[in-house]
């Protein structure tokens, strides 16, 4: 039992030294401190470099506010080029 307590307090004598080597580092400076220019994303950020069509999805999901989408085939054709559901087989 006393050579537990004496390693105690050999360790606890010993802490406050490797606190005291850490403050030979110099600090790091704060990222935070740098003003930084942030400008909002354009309106049309998303619409822009879309297709006719697409574009044009868009506004009637807009203009309904319900979920339209426009297919050139069948869904399941169009989901095998938007590479859609390729992890699930039924």
């Amino acid at each position: 039992m006393g050579r537990i307590v004496l390693l105690l307090l050999i360790v606890a004598a010993l802490n406050p030294l490797k606190a005291a080597s850490q403050l030979r580092f110099r600090p790091i400076a704060d990222s935070g401190a740098v003003k930084q220019d942030f400008r909002p994303m354009p309106q049309k950020f998303y619409t822009q470099p879309l297709g006719f069509f697409c574009k044009k999805e868009v506004q009637l999901q807009r203009q309904l506010k319900i979920p339209l989408y426009i297919r050139m085939g069948t869904k399941e054709y169009v989901d095998r080029l938007e590479k859609k559901g390729l992890g699930i087989r039924d």
